[in-house]
């Protein structure tokens, strides 16, 4: 015999009532929750435990606050890729680049930011390190431009529509995250697709999207394999890299560092450090600095 809907409704109701009884305690006048993790009672406030819309007996997860964070680091420590995926996917969301751009903003006008990278030169040196830009000259990027017709390689935005939206140049993009810095390893795109990019499989994120093209698809690969050869100019076995130094009069000048390089064209050893870049050439030529 079926249960007609206010039994059910009944029913549930009943669920919920003995579940909540089970999970919550009075204790010194106050109501408490069972952890599922810890087995300790806490108060069910949204100072022990966060929020769960989807939580219709309290509205609270089952777990507390410490042994979330604590199940959060562990996964974090885990799945360091899956993590890496997901945090990308999160600051790329304009809201949270507004809020970035805000909080660094605010920093360096306290000047914290100057403060922090003082106090921890390992963690900016390994920052350089970590930093992949693209060795490209002007005369390689504006062949790479051409070849591209001065439009987004994925969705085809113009430069001067791009202009016009973002108020900046097409950016140089890396096709593969982890290959050359150098124009082999670049195409054009605009501020949106370089930021949903990031360190994905090129071909596998551009399938996804709504404006993928077979044709665009094509011609990157023809660039990345082949046509980049023909603009490509041989380079010397080191790079120069400048950085701002803040004074504390509020002024600053720009120190070059001359790095030797790997075959990528990523940073491998500091040489040496000049104020200014004519300085070091002057002695690369002489022959003093090899």
């Amino acid at each position: 015999m079926s249960l007609t809907l206010e039994e059910k409704q009944r029913r549930k109701e009943e669920r919920k009532r003995l579940k909540y009884e089970r999970e919550h305690r009075i204790i010194y006048d106050v109501d408490h929750k069972l952890c599922s993790e810890c087995n300790t009672y806490k108060p069910s406030t949204i100072e022990y435990y966060y929020k769960n819309d989807k939580n219709s007996i309290d509205g609270l997860h089952n777990r507390c606050i410490e042994c979330e964070i604590k199940k959060a680091a562990q996964w974090k420590k885990d799945n360091p890729e899956k993590f890496a995926i997901s945090q990308a996917r999160i600051e790329a969301k304009l809201e949270r680049k507004l809020s970035n751009r805000k909080r660094a903003e605010k920093q360096r006008k306290e000047g914290k930011q100057q403060i922090w990278q003082k106090n921890n030169p390992e963690k900016m040196k390994q920052y350089t390190l970590n930093h992949r830009n693209h060795d490209i000259s002007t005369k390689e990027w504006q062949a790479c431009l051409k070849f591209f017709d001065n439009k987004c390689a994925y969705c085809g935005i113009s430069l001067e529509e791009h202009l016009e939206k973002y108020k900046q140049q097409l950016h140089k993009e890396h096709v593969d995250h982890n290959g050359y810095n150098d124009v082999r390893n670049c195409v054009p795109a605009c501020r949106s697709c370089n930021d949903k990019k990031w360190a994905f499989p090129m071909e596998e994120w551009y399938n996804e999207q709504e404006y993928f093209s077979e044709d665009k698809l094509n011609k990157i690969n023809m660039w990345c394999k082949e046509d980049y050869k023909q603009y490509i100019e041989e380079k010397p076995p080191y790079r120069i890299t400048r950085k701002r130094i803040h004074k504390k009069d509020g002024t600053y000048y720009m120190q070059h560092e001359l790095w030797t390089v790997d075959e990528k064209r990523n940073f491998i050893k500091c040489i040496t450090v000049r104020n200014k870049k004519q300085d070091i050439i002057k002695d690369i030529k002489k022959g003093i600095i090899k």
